[in-house]
């Protein structure tokens, strides 16, 4: 039983007393008068993360690189709130003529032993009380002496921790520990948090903490861990037991959202106040409206709306009906959030950003670096995203039905990734009108279109060369030659087979995707030549490449469509 219990007491020590103290700093977040609280520690960047459920918030906490051993010494102990009792190991220093110093341990009665002067009872005082005391008390027989009291070491005892834990049961904690460390101790699976398993469905707002003259007191873990005020992760006391009930929602929530760092729903705890919402939403961003907060409150039927302004402190410490919902907006004169993509063959491939409707293409190339020895400004674009109601599936639905297409005129869809690549691109944006060798190399200033928030610009490799498929006998890239024509590069890539349209050859530009009549068409670098299956009628060839594949191609209900209708032709039916 000896060695079980020093066994356990030198784990305690080993682990260390608090696992918040070693989270990453952020800024406190203060709301009109407020000002932050002298007893607070650093605290985890929240900013971007959604509260879902404590456990999950608690597992994170650790995902963020926290050691479940910290020192034992976490910070410097509180004398205002730090109550000595039996156990604890103090310094009593006399400083006069002649200087003494005593090391005591404070008896089981709560009092030390003070040679020559007798027994000073401190025990179930504060640590900044016990030394007034000692200094009041002792100068009376040492005059002219400085009187001093210090803890040199905290005592050890059990607590109890039941509920919903993982690990129910008695922990050796210090007099230096919290409510937070014994709570950890529960919930640690072979010495550390279980990063794997399900933690338990545990609450972290409306933790009771018992003391052992029966008093209760409410602790709210899940402030302490947003905000780092250690007034809601209070210093255990010998005897106390901690009861951790479960997460629950049916007596009610409070939830806030918009420009906060944690949104999310909370338990609800009676009492809470606008001012506790902020703390448990880890405070305000930078882009958030003050002015406007909409608050809205159930009045068994419907919500009713209010429009209210966190500068008035009678508004933060109003309470809260239960399920109350905030709705933070942002300070749309503080968003700096345009941007454009560029990607491709620039010097520096990146996000840029730009000014609501005054930045020009130009501006943003220059701001890329230019572009490399091997970009193709004629099939260069600008691609503005639009909106689908295809859904994710819309994208697998135009692969399969251009693997369809493919094997109808004879050609993989491994042979052709600089379509595949290139329709996959465009399903979800709309190109704009511009001209990159005008703009660039001509110097035409009309074609420096103006840009959007989330535009795409695309310069791809020059790759010097033709790409020739579908009914030719080596389909492939061809070397592009000044001044060659459709049947130039048809005979590169062996010819036509028995089975091609002859006559439908079609040119497809590079840049823009457009399909062109081979007939007097100027053929560039990246362009392709397509030469089609003698099976296709004439009629339905123009209407199914035309309109599925490039007319239209974000409209996918048009391509299954067009793929019926070539099925069904090509059985006879």
């Amino acid at each position: 039983m000896k060695n079980a219990i020093l066994f356990a007491l030198a784990f305690s020590m080993s682990a260390g007393a608090s696992v918040a103290q070693f989270l990453p700093q952020r800024q406190q977040q203060q709301t009109g008068s407020e000002q932050p609280t002298s007893q607070s520690i650093q605290m985890p960047s929240l900013t971007g993360n959604m509260f879902t459920s404590s456990a999950d918030f608690f597992r994170n906490l650790q995902s963020q690189g926290m050691l479940v051993q910290p020192p034992p010494y976490d910070r410097s102990v509180d004398s205002n709130s730090y109550v000595l009792g039996p156990g604890d190991i103090v310094n009593l220093g006399i400083w006069g003529a002649t200087p003494i110093s005593y090391n005591v341990s404070i008896t089981p009665e709560g009092s030390i032993i003070i040679p020559t002067f007798g027994v000073l009872k401190i025990g179930g005082m504060t640590l900044a009380n016990a030394k007034a005391f000692a200094s009041k008390t002792l100068s009376k027989q040492f005059k002219n002496s400085g009187i001093t009291l210090t803890l040199i070491y905290p005592r050890s005892f059990y607590v109890m921790v039941g509920g919903t834990v993982e690990h129910p049961g008695r922990y050796v904690v210090t007099s230096f520990d919290r409510v937070d460390r014994a709570f950890t101790l529960a919930n640690l699976s072979m010495g550390r948090i279980d990063t794997v398993g399900a933690l338990p469905n545990f609450s972290l707002r409306r933790i009771k903490l018992v003391h052992s003259d029966g008093k209760v007191q409410n602790v709210d873990l899940l402030k302490f861990y947003t905000t780092g005020n250690l007034s809601d992760d209070p210093y255990l006391q010998e005897g106390d037991a901690i009861v951790v009930p479960s997460e629950d929602f049916s007596s009610g929530s409070i939830s806030i959202s918009g420009a906060v760092r944690m949104p999310g729903n909370f338990e609800y705890v009676r009492g809470d106040r606008m001012k506790d919402l902020l703390e448990l939403s880890a405070g305000l961003t930078e882009l958030a409206d003050t002015a406007h907060v909409k608050v809205l409150t159930w009045n068994g039927k419907s919500y009713d709306e209010k429009t209210v302004g966190l500068q008035d402190s009678s508004v933060l410490n109003a309470p809260l009906p239960a399920n109350s919902r905030v709705i933070v907006p942002v300070n749309r004169t503080k968003v700096n959030d345009f941007y454009v993509w560029v990607t491709g063959e620039v010097n520096m491939p990146g996000i840029y950003p730009i000014s609501r409707d005054s930045t020009k293409l130009s501006t943003v190339i220059a701001l890329a670096g230019g572009f490399t020895n091997r970009a193709s400004l004629s099939n260069a674009v600008v691609l503005r995203k639009r909106n689908l109601s295809g859904g994710p599936q819309a994208g697998s639905i135009l692969l399969d039905t251009l693997s369809y297409l493919s094997k109808v005129n004879g050609v993989t869809i491994e042979q052709i990734p600089y379509i595949r690549d290139e329709l996959l691109m465009r399903f979800d944006h709309e190109q704009v009108s511009t001209d990159f060798v005008k703009l660039f190399v001509d110097k035409e200033e009309k074609y420096d279109c103006t840009l959007h928030s989330g535009d795409s610009i695309y310069v791809p490799t020059n790759r010097n060369s033709v790409y020739v498929f579908g009914q030719v006998r080596y389909p492939g890239y061809v070397n592009y030659h000044k001044g060659w024509d459709y049947s130039d590069y048809v005979r590169e890539a062996g010819g036509y087979t028995n089975a091609s349209e002859t006559g439908k050859v079609k040119i497809i530009k590079g840049g823009t995707f457009q399909w062109y009549n081979s007939d007097g068409a100027t053929i560039m670098p990246g362009d392709l030549v397509f030469v089609p299956k003698v099976s296709i009628k004439p009629e339905l060839f123009e209407w199914t490449l035309t309109q599925s594949i490039i007319g239209t191609i974000g409209a996918v209900a048009s391509i299954i469509t067009t793929v019926y209708l070539v099925i069904r032709t090509s059985q006879g039916k």
